[in-house]
Parts: structure tokens; sequence; C-alpha cells
């Protein structure tokens, strides 16, 4: 259980930050590799895999986030970014379990938002910094970050190809989309940790799990930050919606034989 915990943790904290959807991955690997404990299926887990990658955001963007006290119109602006979100996550999540947790579903959004990349790199023209940015930027941002709720999405990929098609700069479009994720990982984090205490009542997660899991998911968050600015400079945004459409390749590989 200690591995898989360590496993799953590495996965969130890699694909939490990289655009191929982290909400997917979770749902895939332990299908695919038949993980079979419910204590890695908990809300708890789900809510220490996001204490994780929250702890990393915040380190990763420090500096950033000690720079916002100098910047008042930006702080209102990410809190106005996450009003859609969080309007949108509370339609959403009675049905998210139930319907869009579905294989096929991820394999058909995994295709919709590899192509939403695409067009989006495309016609990017790095033009503007986040200083430009309209207040009805930042609700457009709001409103497609929240759409990453559905497995297969990627709350990175969908708001930095949002970014990218209100021509901001490659860099920029990385800074905003995780500054304005922060208030929702954060909100995840508290939502999943609050259903486990209050809703499922508090499950008992042996020590040796949560210390693994929250650390790899620290760890490979960290990591996955530092690769995708660093990639982001050199390559195209594009290769991650290649890898994507081979995940959807596999899903729908995977229907087909059973």
């Amino acid at each position: 259980m200690l591995l898989e915990s360590i496993i799953l943790g590495a996965i969130q904290g890699l694909t939490e930050f990289l655009p191929i959807s982290s909400s997917a991955h979770l749902v895939l690997v332990p299908y695919f590799f038949k993980f079979e404990s419910t204590i890695l299926n908990s809300t708890m887990f789900d809510a220490i895999l996001h204490g994780g990658s929250l702890i990393a955001i915040i380190l990763f963007f420090w500096k950033d986030l000690i720079k916002l006290k100098e910047n008042k119109r930006l702080i209102y602006m990410i809190i106005l970014s996450s009003i859609p979100t969080f309007i949108i996550a509370f339609l959403i999540e009675p049905i998210k379990d139930r319907y869009l947790r579905d294989i096929s579903i991820i394999g058909i959004n995994m295709i919709i938002f590899s192509i939403y990349i695409l067009i989006a790199e495309k016609k990017n023209q790095e033009i503007f910094f986040i200083n430009n940015l309209k207040p009805y930027h930042f609700i457009f941002l709001g409103i497609m970050q929240s759409l990453s709720l559905i497995p297969g999405t990627s709350r990175s990929g969908v708001t930095i190809a949002s970014a990218y098609l209100l021509n901001l700069k490659k860099e920029d479009s990385v800074s905003i989309s995780f500054l304005i994720g922060i208030p929702v990982i954060s909100a995840a984090f508290l939502y999943e940790l609050k259903k486990a205490i209050f809703v499922n009542h508090i499950e008992v997660v042996p020590l040796s799990v949560i210390i693994g899991g929250i650390l790899s998911s620290l760890i490979f968050g960290i990591l996955a930050l530092v690769i995708l600015v660093k990639f982001i400079k050199k390559y195209k945004f594009a290769h991650f919606a290649y890898y994507r459409f081979f995940i959807a390749f596999l899903i729908f590989y995977e229907v087909w034989k059973n």
C-alpha cells in the first residue's frame, strides 16, 4: 500500500501541473494496474494528494506570491477568476463522480482539449503581459478553469491554452495559470478534507501512507513545475497534446477490447 501511495502521489504531482490531466491519470492508473485498496480510493487520500500539490505550487511561486502585496489589482483579478470556477464547480460536483469519471468520457475529453491546445498555440501571438489583461479576461480564464473538474481536461492545460488565446506571452501564461489555480487547489484540498471528516467520517489512513503520498506529490509537483517552465521556453506546448492523443488511443483501445 505504501508503494501504491507513493506512485499515486507521483502521478498527482506530475499530472496536476503538466497539461495532461491529473484526474484522468488518477482514475486510469488504478484502473489499468488494478489498485484495489479502499484507502487509496478514499476522499481522505484525495485530500492528502491535493495537500502535497498545494504545498508544491506555493513553494515554487513563493516569490510571485510575495510580489502580489505590491499588486492589489492582480489579487482582485485572481479572486474574480475564482468566482465562475466555484459557481460551475458547485453545479458540476453532484454529477461528477456518477457520470463524468467513465473512461470513455475521459478519452473524449483528452481528445477535445488536445485539439483546443493545438488551436490555442497556433493562434497565440505573444503580445500581452499579465498586467494587460482586463477583468473579463480573468472571468474567461475562470470559466475555462472550471472545465478541469471534468476528468481528461487538465486545469493547467486548459488555462495555459486559454491564456494563449488571449495572446499572452508564454511565461506569463504559465504564471497566470498557476496563480489563479492556487485558490482552486486550496478549495479542492479543503473540500476533500471536509468531505472525509464530516461526510465519510475520518477514514483511518496509515501514517506511512500519508507521509508517502504527500511527500511524493510535493516532490514530483515541484519537479513538474520546473519541467513545464523550462519546456515552454524551448519547445511547443503542442507536444503535450500529442501525448494526450496517445492516452486517448489507449483508453479507446481498452474500451473496444472489453
